[in-house]
């Protein structure tokens, strides 16, 4: 509850200091819609998932009509500010890189980074384990910063992707040994 109202509260002063958005009623949130439970499609093409929902929530609260930029991830910081929308509401972790560009409300939810390869693989995450193989991570996530500090100077091959549904393509495919993705329990 503490967390939805800080969002709430953060769409308010969006809405006190009279920007554009708030003249025109409707408020643009960026995503990429590729992380289910957070923001996906349905089989209908229509978006769902829990940060759509709580986008609707703040909208409702401040009398706005929500409107939904899809983008890749690692475009979302340089299209907010090119003013394509008002917010970015795209499971997006805070970093001090980030913090730098951008402002961030308090965090709603935290989501543990998980390996993820095929169940007979023997993988860990860590870079003895992974020495050699190749591990897919999406391109300007923290995932992927972490994987190319940590990992790559130890001999992993760290495979930066646009789009999370590539990286699950080649690992399927087996063009890929693992994923580092952010990973509801």
């Amino acid at each position: 509850m503490k967390k939805t109202l800080n969002m709430l509260i953060a769409a308010g002063c969006l809405l006190a200091v009279g920007s554009t958005f708030a003249a025109e009623n409707k408020l643009r949130f960026g995503i990429e819609a590729l992380y289910p439970p957070f923001e996906s499609k349905s089989a209908s093409g229509q978006l769902e998932g829990f940060d759509i929902d709580l986008g609707h929530a703040v909208c409702a609260a401040a009398k706005l009509e929500c409107s939904w930029v899809e983008t890749s991830f690692d475009s979302l910081i340089p299209a907010l500010q090119a003013r394509k929308f008002e917010a970015i509401n795209s499971a997006m972790n805070v970093t001090d890189q980030r913090r730098q560009a951008i402002a961030f409300t308090d965090s709603i939810y935290q989501v543990p980074n998980r390996l993820i390869a095929k169940a007979d693989s023997g993988l860990l995450p860590d870079a003895k384990s992974l020495a050699g193989k190749r591990v897919g991570v999406l391109q300007g996530s923290i995932q992927e910063n972490y994987a190319n500090a940590h990992w790559a100077p130890q001999g992993v091959d760290v495979v930066s992707y646009q789009d999370q549904n590539q990286v699950y393509l080649d690992l399927t495919a087996g063009r890929l040994d693992a994923t580092l993705i952010m990973a509801p329990a």
